[in-house]
Parts: C-alpha cells; sequence; structure tokens
C-alpha cells in the first residue's frame, strides 16, 4: 500500500512537470461514513488526507473555451465500528474500516464571462471515474464469549470492497480577482454515477447508481505577475499559494453487501460518503 502511494504521488509529480499548468495540494479534514454493504447501522466518523494534483481552469489558446482537471488520492485512518444493532443478538463482531482511492475528473467548458483569466464564469461538462476501496477486518478489542460471536469472527477474514464508478454531469468554475496578487475561486460539480461494488471475501459483484457532489472554494495568492511579450509569444510565469477549503459527497443507493458474512438479512440502504477538508497548495502557470 506505501508503494503503491508512492507511485502514485511520483507519476502525479511527473505529469505536473509535463504540464504548463498545474497545482499540488494536501488536504486535511474529517469523514462520516455509512452504508448497509458493510453492515454499518450508523454514522462512523475519522481523520482523512487527501492529495491533489488539479488545473482549476485553464482556457484553451486565446478562446473563451477551457478545461479542468483534477487527481486525487484519498486516505482515511481506521474507523472501529460496533455494529451495536446486531451485537444485541450477538452475530457481529466490532469491525475496522479504512477508504482509500483515486477520483479523478475532466471538465471542458465555456467561459460565459470573461474579463481575463483571473476573472470569469464558465460553465462545463463533467466526466469522471472514482476508484475507492474499503478495507475491513475484526477489531482487536472483541472479546465477546457468545459462541455464537466467536464462531462469526472465527470465520471472518480480512475483506476488501472495491467500487468504481464512472461520473458525468455539469460543473461550475468561477474566479473574481481583487487585484493582479490576490483573487477568490470557486469550483462546483454534481454527477450522476454509476458502476459496480466487488468484495473479495464474498466473490459478489453487484451495480450500484448513485449521485456524486463535489465544492471547492478559496484564496489564490501569486506575488509574482508580469506578463513578457517576445514576437507574437506572450509568456506569463507565475508561482501561487492556494488556502480553500472542499466538500466531497459520494451516495450509492440500493447497496447490500456484508462483509461480516453473518446469517442475519440486511436490507438494501444507500451508501453515504461525506468528506470536508481545509488544504494548502502550491501551483505554476506558464501562459
Amino acid at each position: 500500500m506505501k508503494l503503491l502511494k508512492i507511485s502514485l504521488l511520483s507519476a502525479m509529480t511527473l505529469l505536473s512537470v509535463t504540464l504548463n499548468a498545474s497545482e499540488f495540494q494536501y488536504a486535511k479534514g474529517t469523514m462520516d461514513m455509512k452504508g448497509g454493504f458493510i453492515g454499518l447501522d450508523s454514522t462512523i466518523s475519522t481523520d482523512i488526507s487527501t492529495y491533489t494534483l488539479t488545473e482549476k481552469h485553464k482556457n484553451i489558446f486565446s478562446t473563451t473555451w477551457y478545461y479542468h482537471y483534477d487527481f486525487t488520492w484519498y486516505d482515511s485512518k481506521k474507523m472501529v465500528n460496533g455494529q451495536q444493532k446486531y451485537n444485541s443478538i450477538g452475530y457481529i463482531p466490532a469491525i475496522n474500516y479504512r477508504l482509500q482511492g483515486l477520483d479523478a475528473n475532466l471538465v471542458l467548458g465555456k467561459d460565459l464571462y470573461h474579463k481575463d483569466k483571473r476573472t470569469f464564469f464558465g460553465l462545463g461538462l463533467a466526466l469522471g471515474i472514482s476508484l475507492p476501496w474499503i478495507d475491513s477486518d475484526k477489531d482487536s478489542s472483541n472479546n465477546n464469549n457468545n459462541n455464537n460471536t466467536n464462531q462469526t469472527m472465527n470465520a471472518m477474514k480480512k475483506s476488501k470492497t472495491q467500487i468504481l464508478t464512472y461520473k458525468i454531469g455539469p460543473s461550475i468554475n468561477a474566479s473574481y480577482a481583487f487585484s493582479k496578487y490576490v483573487m477568490t475561486y470557486l469550483n462546483a460539480m454534481i454527477a450522476y454515477q454509476t458502476g459496480s461494488i466487488k468484495n473479495d471475501y464474498l466473490n459478489s459483484n453487484s451495480h450500484t447508481d448513485g449521485i456524486f457532489q463535489e465544492y471547492d472554494a478559496g484564496i489564490k495568492v501569486q506575488p509574482f505577475a508580469k506578463d513578457f511579450h517576445e514576437s507574437f509569444i506572450t509568456l506569463s510565469p507565475r508561482i501561487y499559494a492556494t488556502l480553500g477549503w472542499r466538500y466531497v459527497s459520494w451516495k450509492l443507493t440500493d447497496v447490500k453487501l456484508n462483509v461480516a458474512r453473518a446469517n442475519v438479512p440486511l436490507p438494501q440502504t444507500d451508501f453515504n460518503s461525506h468528506s470536508s477538508m481545509g488544504y494548502f497548495g502550491i501551483g505554476y502557470d506558464f501562459f
């Protein structure tokens, strides 16, 4: 897992070097998760970190058409849920959960209002893919002497639940400059998503649909802003910093998957994951 994270961060760094505009962000915040497919009958919370490579808005040549992209790696701390609803009848032990994975989005849009590269309002179409997975296993605190619980605990193995969804939906990209050096921005996306959920322990694979939402707002500061004109080329090298807040929501409907493999009927329910994070970013823009 550590090797995968290092490889991903290296690939993101290499990609940023090959692009003429890019930003790297580190975010820290909290995540709430609830979903019947992992036997959760209540919401559990934990800290989460994300690493993002993004370009929030880049006009294509000198037109008002623009693109936006972001690649984000998620990594949560472990969450422990005691399954109180089912523990009262002695079936399911306390379970650890940890969410990790990749989320990527690409937006193609057009500025409906464009004063310059610092002040604009654009509307676009977002396409994306989400590949989170949830590792689950028995918590070490389990010490119930109930025979049914012990049998479940002995039978239960480590489990990985993999989610793969594709997304499409509208996106808003906006920015307002207070000066050449300070501006505020807002990016928002709401998308329909469809895909599959697979669990390696149960050897199951099911289809699911839902809604993905992301809202991103912050302040951008670029201490150096100067244009250089050479023949027909204008260079505008800028290094900047951002300080912002991001909210991300995954909702998948009619999910039913019990990784405890206990003989307990679980009704279909919705899986919900909400993350609220503050972040700091460093970026550059060559043109």
